[in-house]
């Protein structure tokens, strides 16, 4: 997709570029610093001269237009950062001070990305993968959930990927996707490996729907609201819906003190890094559309094994391909079995590797 300098566009053919109805625009702007001393150097400034010969837009007045046709700004960046070549510098360096806030509000250009929202038929079929590890305990909560997905007025797919318990929570799965294949298709597989993001990745590559949607099986998130997550993200499929457990109050020991921690520590570091903001990491619960599982197996990142849980891969991976990232409030529960199947500090510096790659990459 190629960029427009809005700089050297007429009135008339940037009312148009919106006219079009194309699905992405993506255009140029001048950093609010530097947008008055390009003109002044020029002398092209009402300073100098009775009238002057080049538009000057800024990216408030790029934004305000685009919501006027109904475009929606997915994320803004820094393209250039100076006018000066920077051609013999390193490209991973450029590519991480770009990402380091108030270097990145001062750059020469910057570049914001626009799409057009066009709410869709929400009747499509949707598939929900639940990986499950040692969760026998939380079968009560399982079959609460599924009776809930029978109110769902779409075709449903649902996928358990089961990780090699050390409890029956095999057993516990066939016999729920016997009692319950009469209302939707179940599916369940045995884990060929270990880790979520590998549950997450086998349940998806076998996945039929239009809405991919991830839920915990240890049920933590109140199951309507990831429900009312789903539905909305049917309407478009260019957002990621991105749930947040820290929005409103959690119950008490829903989440440990140092997990909380970490987590708005990776929120604030993701949000400096994409630009966008993101009000909670590492939430279960996640939906995005065929398109953009597509777009992430195309180009490998989807089988990527660094990435311990997925959701870091997910989120920048929506930024890189210009999918609209939305935080969706949900409340957030103490388990009521089991314990949660990570390793704090393990996982935490394999998501510092991560949040590495995305840094000096071209994001």
């Amino acid at each position: 997709m190629k960029s427009i300098n809005t700089w050297n566009i007429s009135n008339d053919k940037l009312h148009q570029l919106f006219k079009n109805n194309t699905e992405f625009i993506s255009l140029n702007v001048r950093g609010n610093t530097w947008e008055p001393i390009t003109r002044w150097l020029k002398l092209d400034s009402r300073i100098f001269k009775g009238t002057t010969t080049k538009a000057r837009i800024t990216l408030c007045d790029i934004e305000s237009l685009a919501e006027i046709y109904n475009y929606r700004s997915i994320r803004w960046k820094a393209k250039k950062l100076t006018p000066i070549p920077t051609n013999s510098v390193p490209k991973f360096i450029k590519n991480t001070l770009r990402k380091i806030p108030i270097i990145k509000q001062l750059a020469f250009e910057l570049e914001i990305v626009f799409y057009k929202y066009q709410e869709k038929s929400s009747d499509h079929k949707i598939t929900i993968v639940i990986p499950a590890r040692n969760e026998e305990g939380n079968k009560k909560l399982l079959i609460e959930a599924l009776n809930k997905f029978k109110n769902i007025p779409n075709e449903i797919e649902i996928i358990f990927v089961e990780g090699n318990s050390k409890d029956k929570t095999f057993q516990m799965l066939e016999n729920l996707t016997k009692d319950f294949s009469n209302y939707f298709k179940i599916i369940l597989l045995k884990q060929t490996s270990k880790g979520k993001k590998n549950a997450v990745v086998e349940g998806f590559n076998i996945s039929s729907g239009e809405t991919l949607a991830i839920i915990d099986s240890d049920f933590t998130v109140d199951i309507n609201d990831s429900i009312n997550a789903i539905m909305e993200s049917t309407k478009n499929e260019n957002i990621l819906i991105n749930c947040s457990r820290t929005t409103f109050p959690m119950e008490k020991d829903a989440m440990r003190w140092a997990n909380y921690i970490g987590n708005r520590c990776f929120a604030i570091f993701l949000s400096i890094l994409i630009n966008k903001q993101i009000s909670d990491s590492l939430c279960g619960t996640k939906v995005f559309s065929r398109k953009f599982f597509k777009l992430m197996k195309k180009n490998g990142s989807w089988e990527s094994k660094s990435d311990p849980f997925g959701d870091f891969t997910i989120i920048f991976e929506a930024a890189k391909n210009n999918i609209k990232i939305l935080n969706y409030p949900v409340r957030y529960y103490a388990r009521k079995s089991g314990a949660p199947n990570i390793s704090r500090w393990v996982d935490g510096i394999k998501l510092l590797r991560v949040c590495w790659e995305y840094m000096i990459s071209d994001i």
